[in-house]
């Protein structure tokens, strides 16, 4: 009797905790109306309203539709181990440094400077610890042996890509300053109230930081959302960082549209660029918002990126592909374009020098 009881308790406080985490995740900050803002929520502009397809339910239709026609999906069942890296504390060789941390996490450092990408280090991609996908690969870096961490870039709000407790573990270790899009501040900062140096940024925006790089914003096509609600409330995209030794593209979560050749028109080339590849089947449903390898391959041509680096994959389960296809994908797509080390699928825990 007592089991049941303590059971109870705990299962009432778990919907509590969940209808908590709703009603804060839904609140947001209004912008300006734009091209990609029309008052209440963003939008992609050749859109001019984010597809209701796109949503949690129809997500679920979909993939029990494509998984009886081509079977289960098949990914690792454990949060198995890989060879952690130990980074260097700087890097000031006027090289670019790289290391794939996992999914679209990547420590760069270049400059003397020390910048993370989308980082996310917890075991799940979800506002709760129980449920959600969760991590097929540990971190490729330990978070304590992370180095000091100067600046943190945030694409969008999903929760693989905005993660909170890691956040706050990087807010209470390293104090580095954050750049985001419209309304990602005043969430981090109004409503969940962190206290963050944080900076927003709307599409086409650009900021000089540590006087050394101008980190600029740029459209992508996707959307956002925190939980069940507050859809559109904050602005995703792209990074471009300006600096010395070359531009950099951090693709965030994106389909495929013109912004890759508008992002080339205007920055002329990139040293690096790294591109998402996974959460792409069904590629009728997923790639409304996401990329396939062959679309990214076509994202790295337009780019113009000297070297370009897969994201975005083998992590968290996503979508309806096999942990493989990405990366199989990836190669048969090289292949027929005939091209071979200029946009690779960096291992977790794995460090690329550019020059």
């Amino acid at each position: 009797m007592r089991k049941i009881i303590t059971f109870i308790f705990f299962f009432i406080f778990l919907i509590l905790s969940s209808l908590f985490i709703l009603f804060n995740e839904s609140k947001y900050s209004y912008q300006s109306v734009s091209d990609h803002f029309n008052g209440k929520s963003f939008f992609n502009p050749e859109e001019k309203k984010i597809s209701k397809k796109s949503g949690f339910f129809n997500y679920y239709l979909n993939k029990l539709k494509y998984q009886k026609h081509h079977g289960k999906t098949t990914w690792p069942e454990k949060n198995y181990s890989i060879e952690q890296l130990i980074p260097l504390d700087s890097v000031n060789d006027k090289s670019i440094h790289a290391t794939f941390i996992g999914h679209s996490t990547f420590l760069l450092q270049f400059h003397g400077l020390n910048i993370l990408t989308d980082p996310i280090f917890s075991e799940r991609a979800s506002p709760l610890r129980f449920i959600g996908p969760k991590r097929a690969v540990i971190p490729g870096i330990k978070f304590h042996q992370l180095p000091n961490i100067d600046l943190v870039l945030i694409s969008h709000s999903h929760y693989d890509h905005l993660d909170i407790p890691t956040i706050i573990k990087l807010h209470n270790e390293h104090q580095p300053k954050f750049i985001t899009g419209l309304g990602n501040c005043y969430y981090l900062n109004q409503i969940k109230k962190l206290k963050l140096n944080c900076s927003e940024l709307d599409w086409n925006e650009g900021l000089k930081v540590f006087d050394k790089i101008t980190v600029n914003f740029l459209p992508a096509k996707h959307w956002s959302k925190r939980m069940m609600f507050g859809r559109n409330a904050s602005l995703w995209g792209a990074f471009a960082i300006e600096s010395s030794l070359g531009n950099i593209y951090f693709a965030g979560d994106t389909g495929y549209s013109d912004h890759f050749i508008k992002a080339k028109i205007r920055f002329s080339s990139f040293k690096l660029a790294m591109i998402p590849i996974g959460a792409y089947k069904p590629e009728d449903f997923m790639l409304r918002y996401h990329l396939s390898p062959t679309q990214a391959l076509k994202a790295h041509i337009e780019l113009n990126s000297q070297k370009s680096i897969a994201m975005h994959h083998s992590t968290f389960q996503l979508s309806s592909e096999n942990y493989n296809d990405p990366i199989n994908d990836l190669e048969l797509a090289k292949k027929e374009k005939k091209l071979s080390n200029e946009f690779i699928a960096l291992g977790i825990g794995k460090k690329i020098i550019i020059k």
